[in-house]
């Protein structure tokens, strides 16, 4: 059933059908789920079932392997985890490894790269293990990874005296208070890892933040793709500019999304964490949609596009504006036991879905 909303949803985005099929159609399947056998209960929908379902059967080929080739190819283009160089095979590269035994408590890591990778992952174990793969433009370029005596571990080297800094860092998982990545033409991928504040500050990067709980993550990218999947957190802030952000079982209080020239995905199968929820996202240029698969929420949205238009496929709502260009709308049957996810959505020259 999940697949089948899927693909309705992207007929829909594609004007294949309209928002009222859309509507129907979802819940002729959420009907049909919950009332097997009831022969009546297709036959009273005002659309053909089945000539959009011999739609939807056209169309399954064709964006599975659609989606698939997305997500590989980002998987690919992000976890191009650093690999063992045989740097007999080239000489302009060089290899060095740093490895610290932790104490728990406050630390703090400080990383950066230039036109290459920057991979973070987290372990259960208390020794930090770092390995930096560079190519020096001169050999007085320096490079090093050092500790302060506030705990600071600091990857130190100057951009314009390296062609390449990538690094591969193994992370005691709850040793870290505050974590900064700063990546020039780099992809960067963090996983596993415990925190506080994650500060990421990147241009040309591709990234991924994953598997992770903590208090603050705050991203600022230019030309990249961003992943955020599988966290735990209080506050997300994210600032993307000229690609896609994709938001993937977020259990996060509060989030702020702003995009320039990319689209907003966020696909959701649990709230679990809060009572209360605050998600603002805002784009320009391409689409926002959401699908939350838990029907443990009570909606408070407010959505509105400029040229675009707003569909919003959920039921037991009311209505105190209802347009194609805006949309301000509550659960009309408030449950105290439920999430409160209150949307703020907006988009110029695009289509918000929310389902």
């Amino acid at each position: 059933m999940k697949n089948e909303r899927i693909k309705i949803l992207k007929m829909l985005e594609n004007g294949e059908i309209t928002a009222e099929e859309a509507s129907k159609l979802l819940s002729a399947i959420e009907g049909k789920g919950q009332n097997t056998g009831n022969n009546n209960y297709n036959n009273n929908q005002s659309i053909d079932f089945s000539k959009i379902m011999s739609k939807i059967s056209s169309t399954t080929q064709v964006l599975a392997k659609k989606t698939s080739k997305i997500y590989q190819e980002v998987e690919k283009e992000i976890k191009n985890v650093i690999k063992n160089t045989n740097i007999s095979s080239n000489k302009n590269n060089l290899c060095k490894e740093y490895n610290f035994l932790l104490n728990e408590g406050a630390n703090n890591l400080d990383l950066k790269s230039l036109n290459g990778e920057m991979v973070l992952k987290g372990y259960n174990g208390d020794k930090l293990t770092l390995k930096v793969l560079y190519i020096p433009k001169s050999d007085n370029s320096f490079i090093d990874f050092y500790n302060t005596d506030n705990k600071k571990y600091i990857l130190n080297f100057k951009e314009q005296d390296f062609e390449k800094v990538s690094l591969e860092a193994l992370v005691p998982k709850k040793y870290f208070k505050n974590i900064s990545l700063n990546g020039l033409n780099s992809n960067f991928s963090l996983d596993s890892v415990n925190f506080e504040n994650i500060f990421c500050e990147t241009s040309r990067c591709n990234g991924i933040i994953e598997n992770s709980e903590g208090e603050n993550i705050n991203i600022n990218n230019i030309n990249g793709k961003l992943i955020v999947r599988n966290i735990k957190a209080n506050d997300l802030k994210i600032n993307n500019i000229n690609n896609y952000v994709k938001l993937n079982n977020i259990d996060i209080k509060n989030i702020s999304v702003d995009v320039l020239n990319g689209e907003i995905s966020v696909i959701n199968d649990y709230l679990n964490q809060f009572d209360d929820y605050n998600w603002k996202l805002e784009t320009q240029n391409n689409h926002i949609n959401i699908e939350i698969n838990t029907d443990n929420v009570n909606y408070n949205i407010d959505a509105r596009t400029t040229l675009g238009k707003v569909n919003i496929l959920k039921n037991n709502l009311v209505y105190s504006e209802k347009n194609d260009y805006r949309v301000l709308a509550k659960t009309e049957n408030f449950n105290s036991l439920f999430k409160n996810l209150n949307l703020t959505l907006e988009t110029a020259n695009s289509t918000i879905i929310l389902s």
